[in-house]
Formats: structure tokens, C-alpha cells, sequence
């Protein structure tokens, strides 16, 4: 078997051996509910200005077959109220929220540049079951997008070793008046734990099966995203997602998962 075939078996091999230990052995498993993450985005970065995102979830008026209605909560009088049907305003698409687990947390935000290139960025916080988040490849398929391929991505940060993010390319078409008009995009994410971060779901799923059984502690994942539009060909996005994660890391990080990342 070739080597990178090879790899995901022996993960799999690894965590099934992971998850048997932790139903024997780990009876007294200590929930720790402290991120590595704060859920907000700063409304200015340098070279970026954000805007945080509200939704609808009002099937009659303002949701109908699941197309939410996206408020910026800087243009709202009430941040949490629907101006066009006075309904409550959530941090995720209904979808998102009847799907996932209740105490799933979510913070949404669009960010653009003095060039006019436009980000939508997102953290998605883990709740008590391991099921919170998954891979983004799920969701982006069920909204049907096409995968054309994955990366990883080095992103290089002052005063510590490069993050890796993993990218995916993907595309679809929209069905309009005019015709298909098809659309390109690039979703770029990794994930953050406690005091660990990887761009890789299943080094994440590891990372928690060995703290589940080694340290009889299970701590809350987040997974942030940057997602935007690109070109059919060529990798010219990768600029914008390197710029804005630079500018974002340090900031959405917390003070302990800072200190771990940076080596202080």
C-alpha cells in the first residue's frame, strides 16, 4: 500500500485503539467548557474592516425553504431583532441551528479590504457532544458545492513558526434568469482546542480521544474558517487569506491558547 494511502488507515487503526481505551478505562471524564478561542471579530483589522453577521430564522416571512435573511448588525437599531419582521436575530443560519446541537456556538463576520476583496469569516465552537463540528467538507457538499481539491497552506507569523491552514477550492452554479452563472470559491480553516491547533480533522479527532483517556479531560474544539471568491484558475486568493489570518490569529485567540502558540 502506498504511504499516503497508508496514513488515514493508521490513524483510523489509532483512534478506534483511543476510543476502546476511553469506554473501558475513562470513567470520570472532566468536562472542561474553557476555549482556546474568543467568539467575536474585531470590527477593524489593519488593511481590513468587518462587520458581524445576524440571521432570520423566521420560516414564513424571512427564512422561507431555508434562505436566510442576513442582517450587519451595524446597520440594525437592535442588534438581535429582525427589522423586517421583529423576530429574534440568531449567530448562525436556521439550518445550522436545528441541525447541530443546542449549545453549538457560532459568530459570523464579513470583512473587506481597501481594494474591495471581500472575506466571510466564521468560528464555530464545539458544545458538549462530540458532534458539534465536523469536517467542512460535509457542509459545503450539502450546499452544493463541488470539491476540485484541497491543500495545506503555510502561513507564515511573527514570532512563531508557521500556521497551517488546509484550503479547499470549490465551485458551483447558480441557476439565474440569464442562464447558469458559475461561481468559484476557497474555503480556508483549522482547528483550535484548549491548548492544541491543527488544520487536520483527524489529528483533532486523535487529540481528543488521547485527552478523553490520558488526561480524563474533554475540552471544547472551535474550527475558524475564511472563506471568499476566486478566480477558476490560478492561486492568486491565497494572498487575501494569508494577509487576513495574520492579521486575525493573535486576536481571536485567548491569553493561555496565545501564550502555548506563540511559545511564551
Amino acid at each position: 500500500m502506498e504511504k499516503s494511502l497508508f496514513k488515514p488507515f493508521l490513524t483510523i487503526v489509532v483512534l478506534m485503539a483511543l476510543s476502546i481505551l476511553a469506554l473501558a478505562f475513562t470513567v470520570d471524564v472532566k468536562l472542561d467548557f474553557i476555549p482556546g478561542v474568543k467568539m467575536e471579530f474585531p470590527s477593524d483589522l489593519e488593511n481590513w474592516h468587518g462587520n458581524q453577521l445576524k440571521f432570520c430564522h423566521n420560516p414564513e416571512l424571512c427564512a422561507r425553504d431555508y434562505k436566510d435573511a442576513s442582517f450587519y448588525v451595524s446597520d440594525l437599531e437592535i442588534p438581535d431583532i429582525c427589522p423586517d419582521c421583529g423576530s429574534p436575530l440568531f449567530n448562525m443560519a436556521r439550518a445550522e441551528k436545528e441541525q447541530l446541537p443546542e449549545d453549538t456556538e457560532f459568530v459570523k463576520s464579513a470583512f473587506t479590504n481597501a481594494v474591495g476583496a471581500r472575506l466571510f469569516t466564521s468560528i464555530v465552537l464545539s458544545g458538549t457532544a462530540r458532534d458539534s463540528i465536523h469536517r467542512p467538507q460535509r457542509c459545503l457538499v450539502a450546499q452544493g458545492n463541488t470539491m476540485e481539491g484541497e491543500y495545506a497552506l503555510e502561513i507564515p507569523l511573527e514570532g512563531r513558526d508557521p500556521l497551517t491552514v488546509r484550503v479547499i477550492k470549490a465551485s458551483r452554479t447558480f441557476q439565474t434568469p440569464d442562464g447558469p452563472v458559475p461561481y468559484y470559491s476557497f474555503y480556508a480553516y483549522w482547528f483550535v482546542g484548549q491548548d492544541r491547533e491543527t488544520p487536520s480533522h483527524y489529528s483533532r479527532m486523535f487529540w481528543l480521544a488521547w485527552d478523553r483517556v490520558v488526561r480524563s479531560k474533554a475540552n471544547r474544539w472551535a474550527y475558524i474558517a475564511v472563506q471568499g471568491v476566486r478566480e477558476p484558475e490560478g492561486n492568486g486568493y491565497e494572498t487575501n487569506i494569508i494577509d487576513f489570518v495574520q492579521h486575525v490569529y493573535p486576536y481571536v485567540l485567548t491569553d493561555s491558547m496565545r501564550e502555548k502558540a506563540y511559545g511564551q
